[in-house]
């Protein structure tokens, strides 16, 4: 009785609301549809002929912008190469090598450096070296009181609440920044997600209400179809032909194991 009690309690709890962590990005080899594995690109190519999708090779990508995106690879100043240290690669500022490569988003004025080199906001001396930089404690601002962490959406001024992603929303009518929702969407085209904390990669699909002509939270990916699966989830879904839904690649089926074993053990 006691695991019926607790598998219904994990259950209601992880369908309530449908999040999911933008972190648990599809593979190449879990994309099993062409379609899908064409919105990938160009980390991603689909081989026509053994109808399955497969990783590109850096160097055969031409672009800086997606070559920095992959986190595979970097960008050297001239050609796009495999990932290797970030200290080979040089960058000024911050935006310098984040441009070169997403692995590195940290600076020492010459050389790039890894996520583990990251400043605490309080080191910035400056508004316009703090205000939305990316540091050990998350993405900074600038206020009266010096640099510090962004904790909520009600601390950004306009400007920078609009360049705060997912997570906020610029409300006119209070003149003030708010925690994005659901509801903030005003049509079934721009109703897809929004990010649910700050400095937090988690984010809550959204569903389109026709009766309603609203945007409110969605519970399963039952809305979604072959053309919005992938992109709509932040490429963490995918497409299945076989069942002709849009599944999930990673995280919540990890999580339902794992579940499942401590019922088990109970």
């Amino acid at each position: 009785m006691n695991k019926l009690i607790l598998a219904i309690a994990l259950i209601s709890i992880t369908y309530a609301q449908l999040t999911f962590n933008a972190n648990n990005k599809c593979t190449c080899g879990d994309l099993t549809t062409q379609q899908d594995c064409a919105q990938s690109q160009p980390i991603c190519t689909w081989d026509s002929k053994g109808s399955s999708c497969s990783t590109v090779s850096c160097s055969s990508i031409s672009d800086q912008t997606n070559c920095a995106n992959n986190l595979k690879c970097m960008w050297n100043g001239k050609a796009c190469v495999d990932f290797t240290l970030c200290n080979q690669l040089t960058g000024a500022n911050q935006g310098d090598c984040l441009a070169k490569s997403k692995n590195c988003p940290q600076s020492d004025g010459k050389n790039c450096a890894s996520t583990e080199a990251l400043k605490s906001c309080s080191s910035y001396s400056n508004q316009t070296s703090c205000d939305l930089t990316i540091s050990s404690n998350g993405i900074c601002y600038w206020s009266n009181s010096g640099c510090s962490e962004v904790t909520s959406c009600g601390q950004l001024n306009s400007n920078s609440c609009s360049s705060a992603g997912n997570a906020c929303q610029w409300n006119a009518t209070i003149n003030n920044c708010t925690q994005a929702s659901c509801a903030q969407f005003g049509n079934n085209n721009t109703c897809t997600y929004y990010q649910t904390q700050l400095n937090k990669f988690i984010y809550q699909l959204c569903q389109w209400n026709a009766a309603n002509s609203t945007c409110i939270s969605a519970i399963d990916t039952s809305a979604l179809n072959q053309n919005t699966c992938y992109n709509q989830t932040k490429y963490t879904y995918r497409w299945s032909s076989s069942s002709n839904k849009c599944d999930v690649c990673a995280g919540k089926i990890i999580y339902m194991v794992i579940m499942a074993i401590l019922m088990i053990m109970i």
